[in-house]
């Protein structure tokens, strides 16, 4: 077996590892990265398809942290680029706009669509009975109206968590019960259906590489190698032995060969059930009880591409897809971000659909994939012919859950396994569930490595401690209209 001494082993090449990596090698340190992979990114990569140039699904890089935001734009400089960041909802053959900004109070619907949720509205205001709700259904049915509750959010979220809201209970002290991350998202949700000024706040003002995330992805590793660091593919992490909280050896197949690596720190990208595996065998996963095993139920993202010789048919470059009548959970349109990614005159649409496990669905070939989803954008009119679609790519994603966010991401479960974590004094857990947040923790572990204190790492191992700001407070975004 051989061995190596390093200064710091980081386990994944996503964006928090890249990140920390990146740090470390700027510094003059020569960090190793395993990626099971053949390639750097994670989801946060790119996919090159001939001339076109795609994300993982739809992909936003929130402005939030001003941290993270200044450190895409040091690595990107001028192709770090503003984007309108129109976003839509698609509902019974209608596009509706989230932001009032675009076209104005109805933003898209139909007069009769228009005065049919008013007038719900009303009668669930009036017409509220005296007991509670009995499901998270019937809240949200009393909260907002029936008919705006399903075509602002219902649907689309009841397909992201594979769950019916008439399934979901709500105990008789429901109002504290519903202080829930996944409530809270809804409620963001149907706010901004009703406030203009919210809405306007969400339009925000956001950025995007012209060569998609994996472009941020691309500068890290070419950072990191430039510096003396390395990156080792197709790398298994098969054993991982501690003493006295102290991590003391990394075992990996790299190569073929069996490595035993001697790390001074360790920085850990992989998820935490798999981590806490390899540092304790035999380590019991379900603990947390029934939450625990509801936010860890493997899930799979299903994200079905289609190439076409058309211009595209809606601006918006993403929609939210609430209708009942199709599978298809969301949409994104690559050519309304950034016209370097998709050739003039063609369009690029990814369809992402959300599964459970044993969901029937799975059982389709790729090839049946990509019949849905053109009969399903042909439609609703998404595209003219499906004849011009000339290329395709199914990408199925096991164990992806597009539901996760930093707010659910700490439930008990997990909190109880961070605890565990926290204890190996030259560990640092840099999983995290959105872009930013995972780019934040590996900057900060790498900071925390070089400074030798880990006070800041370490309080925001918990996503809900991070001083997220407000895209309000940073950017002003002027009207179209006015432009």
């Amino acid at each position: 077996m051989k061995t190596e001494q390093v200064h710091t082993l980081i386990l994944g090449a996503g964006p928090a590892g890249l990140a920390a990596g990146y740090t470390l090698a700027k510094a003059g340190h020569s960090p190793v990265i395993l990626e099971r992979n053949k390639v750097a990114g994670g989801l946060m990569r790119s996919i090159n398809r001939g001339d076109f140039t795609v994300d993982v699904g739809r992909k936003e890089l929130y402005n939030r942290l001003e941290q993270v935001d200044s450190f895409w734009e040091n690595i990107l400089g001028d192709d770090y680029k503003g984007y309108p960041h129109r976003g839509g909802i698609l509902y019974d053959g209608h596009i509706i706009d989230i932001s009032s900004l675009f076209r104005g109070f109805r933003r898209g619907m139909p007069w009769r669509m228009f005065f049919g949720c008013g007038w719900d509205f009303l009668f669930s205001r009036v017409g509220r009975r005296s007991a509670g709700p009995a499901n998270l259904e019937e809240y949200f049915y009393q909260k907002r109206g029936r008919r705006l509750t399903q075509i602002v959010s219902q649907g689309f979220q009841e397909k992201l968590n594979c769950q019916k809201w008439a399934d979901i209970p709500l105990p008789e002290d429901y109002v504290d019960a519903l202080d829930t991350s996944f409530v809270r998202t809804v409620k963001g949700l149907m706010t901004r259906a009703f406030s203009k000024a919210e809405s306007n706040t969400f339009q925000g003002a956001w950025k995007h590489p012209v060569g998609g995330t994996g472009q941020i992805c691309a500068a890290m590793e070419k950072g990191i190698l430039d510096h003396s660091g390395r990156i080792e593919f197709e790398a298994n992490v098969s054993q991982i032995n501690s003493e006295n909280g102290v991590i003391k050896e990394v075992v990996a197949e790299v190569d073929g060969e069996t490595v035993a690596y001697h790390p001074a720190n360790l920085v850990s990208s992989i998820p935490v059930t798999i981590l806490l595996k390899l540092l304790k065998p035999g380590h019991d996963d379900d603990a947390g009880g029934a939450a625990g095993k509801q936010a860890t139920r493997r899930r799979t993202i299903v994200l079905v591409y289609l190439f076409l010789d058309e211009s595209p048919k809606f601006p918006h470059a993403w929609l939210n897809v609430t209708c009942p009548k199709t599978r298809i959970g969301r949409i994104t349109n690559y050519s309304a971000i950034h016209s370097e990614m998709v050739p003039e005159g063609k369009t690029s649409l990814c369809c992402e659909f959300y599964c459970d496990e044993g969901d029937s669905l799975l059982e389709q070939t790729n090839d049946e994939f990509v019949e849905l989803a053109l009969a399903e954008c042909l439609k609703y009119e998404l595209i003219e012919d499906p004849d011009h679609c000339f290329d395709n790519l199914v990408l199925r994603l096991p164990g992806a859950d597009a539901s996760q966010n930093r707010h659910n991401w700490m439930v008990r479960m997990k909190s109880s396994f961070l605890d565990d974590l926290i204890r190996y004094q030259n560990l640092y857990f840099v999983s995290r569930t959105d872009l930013d947040i995972a780019t934040l923790a590996g900057i900060e572990s790498g900071e925390a490595i070089l400074s030798g204190d880990r006070t800041t790492f370490d309080r925001h191992i918990d996503p809900s401690e991070l001083p997220i700001r407000s895209v309000k407070k940073t950017f002003e975004f002027k009207n179209p209209a006015d432009q």
